[in-house]
């Protein structure tokens, strides 16, 4: 498969990984308790688990590398789903919601030094940016309305 091939690949998946984060967010807004409880939980642990997914990619970089600098990508890739399982046992909802947003802009910024530092391929960095966008929006406005 060569490198357009993959980016191509991973654009079309990468957007349609964002169908849960928007789908269960709209939801928030139809005042239906039988959809919007279920909707919650479900934007949240999809959050958590992206999250956690996020951060593998850096442990795959990391895998793929003898430099020091893997020691750092070793800790992007781990931290994540740290912070993923902690924002499942937070008291509200909202706080889960605001800590995942956090975590996304946190990963984005890791993202961003990876495709720097040509740990990641260049197109990366490119589609890791609207998209963990995306994903911070949702999360945010999920959070106000259920604030």
């Amino acid at each position: 498969m060569t490198n357009l091939d993959k980016k191509n690949v991973a654009t079309v998946l990468g957007y349609a990984g964002l169908i849960p984060f928007i789908a269960a967010s709209a939801v928030l807004f139809t005042d239906n308790p039988g959809l919007t409880g279920p909707a919650l939980y479900s934007l949240t642990v999809y959050a958590a688990v992206i999250l956690a997914f996020m951060g593998a990619v850096h442990w795959g970089v990391a895998m793929q590398s003898n430099a020091s600098s893997s020691n750092l990508q070793l800790v992007f890739s781990v931290v994540p789903a740290l912070i993923a399982w902690l924002s499942l046992s937070l008291q509200t909802p909202r706080n889960s919601l605001l800590t995942l947003a956090v975590s996304f802009v946190a990963m984005l910024v890791a993202d961003i030094y990876a495709g720097s530092k040509f740990f990641v391929p260049s197109w990366y960095r490119g589609l890791r940016i609207p998209l963990s966008l995306a994903v911070v929006v949702c999360l945010l406005v999920s959070a106000w309305r259920v604030g």
